[in-house]
C-alpha cells in the first residue's frame, strides 16, 4: 500500500469514525474497546492494533469496520480519538522481525566528547528514553528509563516491568527529553526539537527474570512501540555489542559511562539530563561488596562505580551503561554494554559499585526475540 493510499484509509476511518460516534473523550482519557478491554483514547495513527485492520481495509470484514468505527472515542483538533488496548504482554518473540540499524546511524551523537559537569549538552546520548506508565483514574507518571535500540523498540530493566505496583501499566515512552520541567528545552539560545511520546504496544520480559534478596537477575525486558521513530540530531538509537570483539572485551577497570534523569521506581532526582564516568569493577570484588548483605552477583550481571558520591544516581532504573568505541576499530560509537539495575539504597557508597545487566550474557535473547 503506498503512502497516498494509507493517508486515503485514514481519512475514510476519519469520516466512518465520526459517523456514529456516541463517546467524546479526551486524549489520554480511560475507555474500554468494543470487545470489553481496557483502553486509553489515543489518536488513530498511535494504536498499533487499529492501524493493522486498516492496511487490510480490502479484506476487512464487516465484524472489523463495526469494531473500527465504535472504537471512536471523539477528536483532538482534525485528528479521530480511538479507545486503544492497553499495552500487551508477549511471553515469545515479538510479531515480525526487523533488522538492527548499523553503526553510524547508531551510536552517534553530536558532540562524542564528554567535557566536565554533571549536565549534557540537549543533544547527548540521544537513545535516552524515559518510561510512563498509566496508575488508573486518568493518572500517569514517569518512574524508569530505557534506551532506544531500533525505531521501534526500546530495551529497559525487567523491574520497571514486574517490580512496579501491580496496578501499573507501562505505558509509552518519552524520546528527546532534556529538562523534564520545560514543554521545549533550551540552554542559552539553542533549543531542541520538541519531545516525542509514543505509545507502547507490547513487551516481552525476559522469561528467567527473578528477584533474590533485593537483587535483580536476568533484569532486562524489550518494549515494542506503535509507530516506528524518525531519527534527529535528538532521537536516535545506541548500538548494541553484536560482534563478538564487543561481546567479549574485558573492560575491568576501564571507564564507562551511566547518563538519565535518576529516576528510580519511586524517585526523581534530577529535572536535567545527567551523565558520569564510572570504572568497571571486577565481579568477584563486585561480590565481596554486597557480602555482608548475602547478596549473590553472577555471571550476566556487571559492576561500576564504587567512587564515593558517583553512581548510577546520575542514571535511571532500566537506564543504559555506555562505552564509546568498540575497541580496535577506527570508526568510534556509543554501544551499549549494560542496563542498570540495582544498587544500594544510599547510592553513591564508598566502594560499593552499582549492578547492571550485562548486555553481552543477553544479545543472543535480544536478536531471538525481535530479529
Amino acid at each position: 500500500m503506498s503512502p497516498h493510499t494509507g493517508w486515503f484509509v485514514l481519512v475514510l476511518v476519519y469520516v466512518i469514525g465520526l459517523i456514529g460516534s456516541s463517546v467524546a473523550l479526551n486524549l489520554q482519557d480511560e475507555c474500554q474497546t468494543p470487545d470489553g478491554n481496557a483502553g486509553s483514547c489515543v489518536q488513530i495513527r498511535s494504536c498499533l492494533s487499529i492501524r493493522s485492520l486498516l492496511l487490510l481495509k480490502e479484506k476487512m470484514t464487516p465484524e472489523d469496520r463495526t469494531f473500527v468505527r465504535n472504537s471512536n472515542c471523539g477528536q483532538q483538533g482534525r485528528s479521530v480519538l480511538v479507545c486503544c488496548p492497553l499495552v500487551r504482554k508477549l511471553t515469545g518473540r515479538f510479531d515480525a522481525p526487523v533488522e538492527l540499524p548499523p553503526p553510524g546511524e547508531c551510536g552517534k551523537m553530536q558532540s562524542d566528547r564528554i567535557v566536565g559537569g554533571e549536565r549534557t549538552s540537549l543533544d547527548a546520548y540521544p537513545w535516552l528514553t524515559r518510561i510512563q506508565y498509566y496508575k488508573g483514574s486518568n493518572r500517569y507518571g514517569f518512574h524508569c528509563g530505557g534506551v532506544l535500540i531500533h525505531n521501534q523498540y526500546v530495551l529497559t530493566a525487567a523491574h520497571c516491568i514486574e517490580g512496579v505496583p501491580s496496578s501499573w501499566i507501562v505505558y509509552q515512552v518519552r524520546l528527546g527529553e532534556y529538562d523534564t520541567t520545560t514543554d521545549i528545552d533550551c540552554i542559552d539560545d539553542d533549543c531542541a526539537d520538541p519531545v516525542r511520546d509514543v505509545l507502547i504496544s507490547a513487551y516481552v520480559v525476559h522469561p528467567e527474570y527473578y528477584k533474590q534478596n533485593g537483587a535483580d537477575y536476568n533484569d532486562i525486558a524489550l518494549l515494542q512501540l506503535a509507530e516506528s521513530i524518525e531519527f534527529t540530531d535528538f532521537i536516535r538509537p545506541i548500538c548494541l555489542p553484536v560482534t563478538q570483539e564487543t561481546r567479549e572485551a574485558n573492560l575491568t577497570g576501564k571507564y564507562v559511562t551511566v547518563a538519565g534523569w535518576g529516576q528510580t521506581e519511586n524517585s526523581t532526582s534530577s529535572t536535567k539530563k545527567l551523565h558520569l564516568r564510572v570504572p568497571v569493577v571486577d565481579n568477584e570484588a563486585c561480590a565481596d561488596a554486597f557480602s555482608a548483605i548475602r547478596l549473590e552477583i553472577i555471571s550476566t550481571q556487571l559492576c561500576a562505580g564504587g567512587e564515593k558520591g558517583k553512581d548510577s544516581c546520575r542514571g535511571d532504573s532500566g537506564g543504559p551503561l555506555m562505552r564509546y568505541g568498540d575497541g580496535r576499530s577506527a570508526f568510534k560509537f556509543w554501544y551499549l554494554i549494560g542496563v542498570v539495575s540495582f544498587g544500594l539504597e544510599q547510592c553513591g557508597t564508598d566502594g560499593v559499585p552499582g549492578v547492571y545487566t550485562r548486555m553481552s550474557e543477553y544479545m543472543d535473547w535480544v536478536l531471538e526475540t525481535m530479529v
